[in-house]
C-alpha cells in the first residue's frame, strides 16, 4: 500500500480545500492508498469534515501554527510517505520541495493553478522537479507546457447531488426569506473579498445596471470587510452606492439561507470578474444550479463559460504586472459588462437558454473524473519509484558499518586504501550482507 502525504486546505471550505476534500476521499475509498493529510488552515478543534460529513482519514492541524513548513515536516518525518503531494498555490509546493528531505526515496506531486502569465521562473523550476505536475485549467496546462513543464489537466468538478437547480416553488420561498419580491432581479458573486477579484469593478457595474431597477439586489457571498480586499460598506458610502441593495453572506445565512446551494438558487445571474483566475469553482457551481455565469475572457474564464455556456466579458486589452506572482492583471470592458447584465435582465428566454447550456456542461465536469486523473498520476509515480534500482553498497562500506557496530575488529588498511586479508575474507564469507 502506497503511503500518500497531502498538504492542502483540507477540512477548510476554501477552493483548494474543496478540491482536496472531493478527490482524496474518492482515492482513499478505492482502498489502495494510505492517506495522511495536513490542513494549512484547519485548527483541529472539531473532527475533520467536509460539508457536514466526516473525512475518512486524519487531518493534522497546521492552522494557527507559527511556521507551517516546520509543522508539515514533523508530520512527514513521522509518516515516512512514499509520495508527497501539494494541492495549493505554487509557493507552498516550492517550500516543501526545497525542504531538507531525501527526495531520492519519495515522489513529488503538485496540483496547482495558473492565474496568469508569465509564470514566475522559480515556480517553473519547482514544477520541473515534480514527478507529476497537474494544473486545474487548460489555460494553465498550456502555459506550463510552453516553458517545458509536461503538465496534465486536472479539471475540478461539480457534485451533481449537491449542486443542482431547485424546484421553482422552493426558489421563490428562499427569495421570500430574503424579503424579496418574486420579480426581483438578483445578481450574485460567490468569491473571496480579495484584491485579485475585481470587487470594486463588479460593484460599479451592478450599481450602474441597477440604477433604474429598484428591486435589483446584489448577493455578495463574501466578507463585507477583508484585510485582503475591500471594506465594502465604506466603499459604497464613499462612491454613493446604496449599500441596502447588497445582501452579504452573513445576512443571507442569518435569514435562513445557510446552504450554498440555496444562495446559488436565488440568483438570476452570477459574476466573478477577476483580474485573473486559476479556475473558478463558483462559476461552474452556479452553472450547475441553472444560473448564467459571467467571467473575464482571460485565463480559465473562456474555457468555463465560453461557447455559449455563459457570458464572456472582453478585457480592455491592456495588462499590467500584478502583485501575485508577477503575472499580468487584465481589466474588464465595463460597458460590455453592464450591457451583458442588461441583456440577461431584458431577455428571460435567452437567459434560460444560456443557463441550460451551462448547466449541461457543468454537470459533465465531475469529481469522479478528477479523481481518475489524480489516481492515474499516483500510479505513474509509483511505477517510476519502483523502477529505481537499489543503491549499490561496496564491501568496504559494509565493513565500515560492521566496525562501527563493534562486530569486527578494525581492519588493517594499506597506504593505497586496500583492506588486508582479514577484511576481504570477512566480507566475502558473510552471505547475509
Amino acid at each position: 500500500m502506497v503511503k500518500l502525504f497531502v498538504l492542502s486546505d483540507c477540512a477548510t471550505p476554501t477552493g483548494y480545500g474543496r478540491i482536496a476534500d472531493e478527490i482524496l476521499p474518492r482515492v482513499f475509498k478505492r482502498g489502495v492508498h494510505d492517506v495522511a493529510v495536513a490542513g494549512l488552515w484547519y485548527d483541529g478543534l472539531l473532527p475533520p469534515q467536509y460539508e457536514g460529513e466526516r473525512l475518512p482519514y486524519n487531518v493534522s492541524a497546521l492552522g494557527g501554527k507559527q511556521n507551517w513548513l516546520d509543522e508539515a515536516l514533523k508530520v512527514i518525518n513521522a509518516v515516512q510517505p512514499d509520495i508527497i503531494c501539494v494541492i495549493q498555490d505554487a509557493p507552498y509546493a516550492e517550500g516543501l520541495r526545497n525542504a531538507p528531505l531525501d527526495w531520492s526515496k519519495m515522489g513529488f506531486i503538485v496540483v496547482t493553478p495558473v492565474d496568469g502569465t508569465p509564470i514566475s521562473p522559480s515556480w517553473v523550476q519547482m514544477m520541473k522537479k515534480a514527478d507529476a505536475a497537474m494544473v486545474i485549467s487548460q489555460f494553465g496546462v498550456d502555459a506550463y507546457r510552453k516553458v517545458g513543464v509536461p503538465a496534465v489537466l486536472l479539471r475540478p468538478g461539480v457534485n451533481p447531488d449537491k449542486c443542482f437547480r431547485l424546484p421553482e416553488p422552493v426558489r421563490q420561498d428562499l427569495r421570500a426569506k430574503l424579503g424579496l419580491d418574486a420579480d426581483a432581479f438578483i445578481v450574485g458573486s460567490m468569491c473571496a473579498n480579495q484584491g485579485r477579484k475585481a470587487i470594486s469593478l463588479m460593484l460599479r457595474a451592478f450599481f450602474e445596471f441597477a440604477a433604474d431597477k429598484p428591486s435589483a439586489r446584489y448577493l455578495m457571498d463574501m466578507d463585507a470587510v477583508s484585510p485582503a480586499g475591500w471594506h465594502i460598506p465604506m466603499l459604497c458610502e464613499q462612491w454613493g452606492w446604496d449599500v441596502s441593495k447588497i445582501i452579504f453572506r452573513a445576512d443571507a445565512q442569518r435569514m435562513g439561507l445557510t446552504e450554498l446551494i440555496q444562495r446559488y438558487n436565488v440568483l438570476d445571474a452570477h459574476m466573478v470578474i477577476s483580474h485573473r483566475e486559476g479556475y473558478g469553482l463558483p462559476l461552474t457551481e452556479a452553472m450547475a444550479c441553472g444560473v448564467v455565469s459571467l467571467a473575464l475572457d482571460y485565463c480559465s474564464g473562456r474555457e468555463i463559460v465560453g461557447d455559449g455556456r455563459g457570458m464572456l466579458i472582453p478585457t480592455t486589452g491592456y495588462g499590467v504586472p500584478g502583485t501575485w506572482g508577477g503575472a499580468e492583471d487584465y481589466f474588464p470592458d465595463m460597458r460590455v459588462l453592464v450591457k451583458s447584465l442588461q441583456a440577461i435582465y431584458e431577455s428571460p428566454t435567452d437567459r434560460a437558454a444560456i443557463a441550460e447550456r451551462g448547466m449541461k456542461a457543468a454537470r459533465e465536469w465531475t469529481w469522479d473524473a478528477a479523481a481518475d486523473v489524480f489516481h492515474a498520476q499516483i500510479d505513474r509515480v509509483v511505477a517510476r519509484l519502483a523502477s529505481i534500482p537499489p543503491k549499490q553498497v561496496s564491501p568496504m562500506q559494509i565493513a565500515q558499518v560492521m566496525q562501527q557496530q563493534g562486530l569486527v575488529p578494525p581492519p588493517q588498511v594499506s597506504p593505497d586504501g586496500v583492506a588486508d586479508e582479514q577484511l576481504v575474507a570477512l566480507v566475502e564469507s558473510d552471505t547475509t550482507l
